[in-house]
């Protein structure tokens, strides 16, 4: 269907936003079933290892965390160009009232049902004035329509007839994406990271914490793993410096171990200020400068 002039005037860009927040709310859904399956299932190899069945039960509980990642992956897109087209109308919409406003400012007649513009005789106006305004404002609908034909691809590359199952082939995986986050903007690191399969965004936290933890654009919940990787990591390497000074020097206290001292207690202090917040950035010896916010 065509967008009309007077359509794109009328398109109300809060009801796509909510739309794509629903989207947004469902593709959260099965990115929480991904984590929670994983949980749930962790020890299963542990309980039960041995045996066809054993076997059987620990690939099915895989190929389920796949599924429900890639069924999220194509929410998450949905709600994306959802969003993306919203914001289009909304420009759209600013450019035409800013032409018909700076037209009508001149003295012309528009009549937004059809698009045309009029010069009453008492206007000192020519027609090319007349016609380039015509023009400008069939150059804004050709553009929103062109948007809306784009959206309307994309959504059918991510839409499917409701038998529909996702597959169980694993997502790609990209370092140079993840390492290039940390120079991307907000909004960039928040579209990027919505739209990877739930099990890459487990590796990235598990492989690069110090990106993914520093990154404003990313959910709190995932920036707070991070973190807390990297704050489990410097504490095991200041026990285990902690250790060595103790069997290098018999148990006598000195400099070096006075100082891993202070440096644990200020973990230990930070631990316990994060317990029930989130911990939004954390640098290994600046305990003290780590951003909490509540869950």
């Amino acid at each position: 269907m065509t967008i009309t002039l007077q359509g794109l005037l009328a398109a109300d860009t809060g009801r796509l936003e909510s739309v794509a927040r629903r989207w947004d709310r469902l593709a959260q859904t099965l990115d929480d079933a991904v984590e929670d399956l994983g949980r749930d299932t962790r020890e299963l190899a542990n309980h039960w290892p041995a045996g066809p069945s054993s076997q059987a039960a620990q690939d099915k509980s895989a190929d389920l965390r796949l599924q429900l990642g890639n069924g999220q992956v194509h929410c998450a897109a949905i709600a994306w160009t959802i969003r993306e087209f919203a914001l289009d109308v909304a420009h759209y919409q600013g450019q035409v009232r800013e032409v018909v406003a700076e037209a009508q400012s001149r003295g012309l007649r528009i009549d937004l049902a059809s698009g045309t513009i009029t010069a009453p005789i008492a206007v000192a106006a020519t027609q090319s004035l007349v016609d380039g305004y015509a023009q400008h404002l069939g150059e804004l609908v050709a553009g929103i329509n062109d948007r809306d034909r784009r959206a309307a691809e994309l959504l059918a590359d991510h839409t499917f007839r409701e038998e529909f199952v996702p597959g169980t082939e694993e997502p790609q995986y990209s370092e140079v994406h993840i390492l290039a986050l940390a120079n991307w903007t907000d909004g960039s690191q928040t579209d990027y990271w919505k739209n990877q399969h739930s099990l890459l965004q487990d590796r990235a936290i598990a492989e690069h914490p110090e990106i993914i933890g520093a990154a404003a654009g990313i959910p709190p919940e995932d920036r707070d793993t991070a973190n807390r990787i990297l704050l489990r990591r410097a504490k095991d390497e200041l026990l285990a410096a902690r250790e060595r000074q103790q069997d290098l020097h018999d148990g006598a206290m000195n400099r070096a171990q006075l100082d891993l001292d202070r440096r644990l207690a200020a973990i230990t202090a930070l631990e316990e200020r994060s317990a029930g917040r989130y911990l939004l950035s954390y640098a290994p010896g600046a305990e003290d400068q780590a951003e909490l916010t509540k869950r």
